[in-house]
């Protein structure tokens, strides 16, 4: 049955059908900020890298396993670490949504990454290996409004 262009789900309905809605796995991992970004020449550039975490007073599970092999390279970047504190495996979507709640978080490819972005990493399918999930960039509502008035 149609009615003003619209199809009622009632009608879509199959018997031989069945439609399963799960929500995507959370995706733990490490997250980092870009502190500086040093520009070495010859298509290659060294990062300075400082660990975001929640605030002291969140809770963290006793015996968990927190230890994630950092990699020192990746592309044409290299990292360099200058958190004294120790990383720790989190559920990534719910950090940056307690640590940022009014910036709007959009997805960047990390070669144009800038001092503020977050970078985060987790595990690899395989022991050894460790990729990066994303390059994110944060936007205030009041940068949106300054930087709109410089495009041309």
């Amino acid at each position: 049955m149609i009615e003003n262009n619209r199809f009622y789900w009632s009608i879509l309905k199959t018997r031989t059908v069945t439609v399963s809605v799960q929500p995507r796995d959370s995706v733990k991992g490490v997250v980092f900020a870009v502190n500086k970004l040093i520009d070495i020449g010859d298509g290659r550039q060294t990062v300075f890298l400082d660990h975001v975490d929640a605030p002291q007073g969140s809770p963290r599970r006793p015996g968990a396993n927190n230890e994630l092999a950092i990699p020192f390279k990746m592309g044409n970047l290299d990292f360099v670490y200058i958190s004294r504190r120790v990383p720790i495996v989190r559920d990534v979507s719910v950090l940056i949504s307690e640590l940022y709640k009014e910036a709007k978080v959009e997805r960047i490819v990390p070669e144009v990454i800038s001092p503020g972005d977050l970078l985060v990493f987790r595990q690899g399918d395989e022991e050894a290996g460790i990729r990066m999930v994303d390059a994110l960039r944060l936007i205030y509502p009041e940068q949106k409004q300054s930087r709109s008035g410089h495009v041309l």
